[in-house]
């Protein structure tokens, strides 16, 4: 007998889901592209548990009849393509056939559905993969599909699956994916009998997007309009100052299908280029619509892999499409024209007249003169005032010192005792420059503070103590929908990590207190939220080690923006140098240099 056997149509069905049905928001998505193409008006999704235990989609689409709801279940079963020719021209959501075949497969399912012509519905039900009836029923005209217990049947699979939070996050981005391209239609999403959506028909795009990340943010986008014989691109982008470091409200349709493409993401970045500081990333939601036998949707299962004819073209357009905007609407440097092509006459002071003559600027040392104060908030009274106090609570620093500089740190010779006190300069606010013994030491401020709040972080959850300082005033800030219903289905798990906030409703929360350390400005604040709703919705914060949680609230505070003067650069440096290990970041990013006097000689050589 040979080796190879045709597998069982169970175990065959088994394999094909995993590849269409990876997660419960995959079964989400399939549901509601078919409701889609069913001619629906209004979608109602309900969640219960993140998808585990429920995922019920009701719509009142055309609905199907007796035979045809027994057949939608077979492999390979579709009523949007006939021919081969077809697929060259797929403008539906579905076509291959698979997504039914797989969720039966990895669930227990019930359908539910009429047609209009029908005085009756019918119920279909499969329990383990395998039919288990039908029945006459009555029910409204459309239908309605019901997923219960996914994964079930597939232990690995289920136990693989992240938290409530993070699957119901990932089910919450398949729906606006869907919602965001067809306005004429009523959504509905519930999570455990809360509403979460509940998006109206709306008569065009961009009072879809208001509805969904709210007012304030949609009035920092910008419209994109461009029509070529090849492609139309319509849709908006964020203005620069609008970017984030976490990447939020990034939306590429084709032909009204959400797809992810790397290569135009670089486009859209590219036209940011001098606009927004490095690696924060701009919103867009663009629309793309080119003939559709000018590009392949059948590349993956899930459809959302993309790929055009002429790819290189297309980046152009895109490229074109948004720098034009930007330029249309006054993001990018101004020129002044009337100075253009006026000849540089060099101004001299009196009495240094001869040519050649470089005039010597003065530099005030004072510790109390800091000229980016006006404006800026002030390192010392806001996410600097958490060092001072560490440092009265640290009495031991100074006994501590021997120890931690015993020869067992790399730059130990060099430095000598770190605790001396030392003349700072401080460059950009962005590095520390003082003097040691073989030369000159740069500190990264970032780093530093990244360094010191890991440590203290560490100890506050190994002691189950997380300080939470309050706000002088409490901060309020706009979110976009998804971070924002992320945050507030987990407001007891952030105060476990230092955050007090209350809820204020239309996408807007105040900020009452923040973990110890953090930096309190409004734009840091903003940062701070959306990485933290971030993890949440990976379901990696609530359950990991200790030292993975401190790392990730360590970077979320020194992501600020800093001013400080000399008396705090000195505070830095002797928390810094109290530490267990000064020279690196928990990433193991370096934290300092030493740049020796043969390196500044050999610099200065030439």
């Amino acid at each position: 007998m040979g080796l190879v056997k045709v597998l069982p149509s169970n175990i065959s069905n088994l394999i094909a889901a995993g590849e269409v049905i990876q997660r419960p928001s995959s079964a989400v998505k399939e549901l509601m592209e078919n409701s889609v193409d069913a001619g629906a008006k209004n979608i109602s999704v309900n969640i219960s548990n993140g998808g585990r235990t429920l995922i019920q989609v009701i719509d009142d689409g055309c609905g199907m009849g007796r035979e045809d709801a027994l057949l939608c279940f077979e492999r390979h079963a579709t009523s949007k393509i006939k021919s081969a020719e077809d697929i060259a021209r797929i403008g539906t959501f579905g076509f291959r056939g698979e997504a039914l075949s797989s969720i039966v497969s990895v669930a227990d399912v019930e359908l539910k559905t009429r047609r209009e012509c029908d005085e009756i519905g019918i119920c279909v039900s499969y329990r383990n993969g395998e039919f288990k009836g039908e029945e006459a029923v009555s029910c409204p005209v459309g239908t309605i599909f019901e997923i219960r217990d996914i994964f079930f049947n597939i232990p690995a699979r289920r136990r693989f699956l992240k938290s409530d939070v993070a699957e119901f996050s990932h089910i919450t981005s398949e729906f606006l994916r869907v919602a965001l391209t067809r306005t004429e239609i009523n959504f509905k999403l519930t999570h455990n009998g809360k509403t979460i959506y509940h998006l109206n028909a709306v008569q065009n795009i961009k009072q879809r997007i208001q509805n969904v990340i709210g007012r304030e943010l949609t009035s920092k986008l910008a419209e994109v309009n461009t029509q070529t014989n090849l492609i139309d691109i319509q849709g908006f982008i964020g203005t620069p100052d609008a970017a984030r470091k976490v990447a939020s409200n990034q939306y590429l349709f084709v032909n009204k299908r959400f797809f992810r493409s790397p290569y135009l993401h670089k486009a859209i970045c590219r036209a940011y280029e001098n606009l927004i500081p490095e690696g924060y990333s701009p919103s867009y939601f663009l629309y793309l619509d080119i003939d559709l036998e000018r590009v392949d949707v059948n590349i993956h299962p899930t459809k959302t892999e993309i790929k055009f004819e002429d790819e290189q073209t297309i980046f152009q357009i895109v490229l074109s499409a948004i720098r034009e905007s930007i330029g249309r609407n006054s993001f990018g440097p101004s020129m002044d024209f009337d100075l253009e092509g006026t000849p540089e006459i060099p101004t001299l002071s009196q009495g240094n007249s001869h040519p050649g003559y470089t005039p010597r600027m003065g530099v005030d040392y004072s510790n109390l003169f800091n000229p980016f104060t006006d404006g800026i908030k002030n390192f010392e009274s806001e996410g600097f005032d958490s060092y001072k106090k560490q440092s009265a609570i640290n009495e031991n620093i100074t006994e501590t010192s021997g120890s931690l500089f015993n020869g067992k740190r790399p730059y130990s010779e060099s430095i000598g005792d770190p605790f001396t006190q030392h003349t700072n300069l401080i460059v950009h606010n962005k590095y520390i420059v003082t003097t040691v013994k073989s030369g000159l030491l740069l500190i990264n401020i970032k780093r530093a503070y990244f360094r010191i709040l890991y440590e203290r972080y560490m100890n506050m959850l190994q002691n189950d103590s997380i300080i939470a300082q309050q706000t002088l005033f409490p901060q309020e800030v706009t979110l976009p929908l998804e971070t924002y219903t992320t945050l507030i289905d987990n407001l007891d798990n952030l105060s476990k990590y230092g955050f007090d906030i209350e809820d204020l409703g239309d996408n807007r929360i105040n900020i009452n207190a923040l973990p110890d350390g953090y930096v309190n400005d409004k734009e840091s604040l903003a940062s701070y939220i959306e990485q933290f709703a971030e993890l949440l919705r990976e379901g990696d914060v609530i359950n990991e080690y200790t030292s993975s949680v401190a790392a990730r609230l360590a970077r979320g505070g020194s992501m600020g923006k800093f001013v400080i003067s000399n008396n705090e650069a000195q505070i830095l440096v002797d928390q810094l140098f109290a530490c267990s290990e000064p020279s690196f970041t928990p990433e193991g990013k370096k934290c300092m240099t030493i740049i020796t006097i043969d390196q500044l000689e050999n610099i200065l050589s030439n």
